[in-house]
C-alpha cells in the first residue's frame, strides 16, 4: 500500500503529468476561492463604494490644481471636501475589511495544503524545486532576481540535466501562472470585483500627489 502510494506521488510529480496536475489544483483552488468570495462579499456594494472613493480622489486632484490657479475659489471648495474626507477614509477601511472576509476562512487551510503539495516537488534537503513545465519564454532572462529565486527549478539525472538557466519552472512558478490566469477568468465569469477592477484604485497607490494632504486655504495667502 505504501509502495503504491509512493509510486502514485512519483507519477504526479513527473513531467508532463505534474504540469497538468498543478493546473488542475490551481483550477480547484481558484473555483473555491471565487465561490467563497462571491458568497461572503457584496461586490455590487463594493463597486458603488469604489466609484464614490474614486470620485473623491479625482476631486482632490482638481482641488490641488485649483489651489495653484485660483486660491480664492479653492478656499470655498476646500471645506466641502474636507468635511467629506473622514467618511471616505472610513469607507475605505470598511472595504478593506470586507475584502478580507474570505481570507479569514482560507488562510490556514491553504498554508497547510500548499505546504503538502509543494513538498511533492521539492527534494528533501534542498530549496530548489524539480522542473514541472517549460514555458515558451525563458523567465530567467526576463524576470527580476527575486522572482527567479521563487520560480527556478533544476534536475540532474542520467537522462540529461536541466539547470536554472534553461528556464524550466518549478511548482511555485507554474502555479503562479496558472492561478493568475484561472482567477482572472473566473472573476469575470462570476462577476467578482477586484480592488483595481474599476481601473482607478491601484493607480493612486503609486501617485505621490494622491497621498499628499491638500494645503489649507490660510497657507495660500
Amino acid at each position: 500500500m505504501i509502495l503504491a502510494w509512493s509510486d502514485f506521488i512519483t507519477f504526479l510529480s513527473t513531467p508532463p503529468v505534474s504540469m497538468w496536475f498543478i493546473w488542475f489544483v490551481s483550477i480547484l483552488v481558484s473555483i473555491s476561492s471565487t465561490i467563497l468570495n462571491k458568497l461572503l462579499v457584496d461586490h455590487d456594494k463594493l463597486q458603488r463604494q469604489q466609484d464614490v472613493i474614486a470620485e473623491h480622489k479625482n476631486k482632490k486632484k482638481e482641488l490641488r490644481k485649483l489651489s495653484e490657479d485660483n486660491p480664492k475659489k479653492y478656499s470655498k471648495e476646500y471645506p466641502k471636501w474636507q468635511r467629506r474626507d473622514p467618511s471616505i477614509k472610513n469607507m475605505e477601511q470598511k472595504m478593506s475589511l470586507a475584502r478580507l472576509k474570505p481570507t479569514c476562512f482560507t488562510f490556514l487551510p491553504m498554508i497547510i495544503f500548499f505546504y503538502v503539495i509543494r513538498s511533492m516537488f521539492t527534494p528533501e534537503g534542498t530549496s530548489i524545486q524539480i522542473p514541472v513545465a517549460g514555458p515558451s519564454m525563458n523567465p530567467m532572462q526576463e524576470f527580476p532576481a527575486f522572482i527567479i529565486t521563487m520560480m527556478k527549478s533544476e534536475m540532474y539525472s542520467v537522462l540529461g540535466n536541466i539547470i536554472v538557466d534553461h528556464g524550466f519552472l518549478g511548482f511555485t512558478g507554474w502555479y503562479m501562472i496558472c492561478s493568475f490566469t484561472n482567477s482572472t477568468l473566473l472573476n469575470k465569469l462570476f462577476k467578482v470585483a477586484t480592488p483595481s477592477s474599476s481601473g482607478k484604485g491601484i493607480g493612486s497607490m503609486f501617485d505621490a500627489s494622491a497621498q499628499e494632504d491638500l494645503p489649507t486655504p490660510n497657507s495660500l495667502r
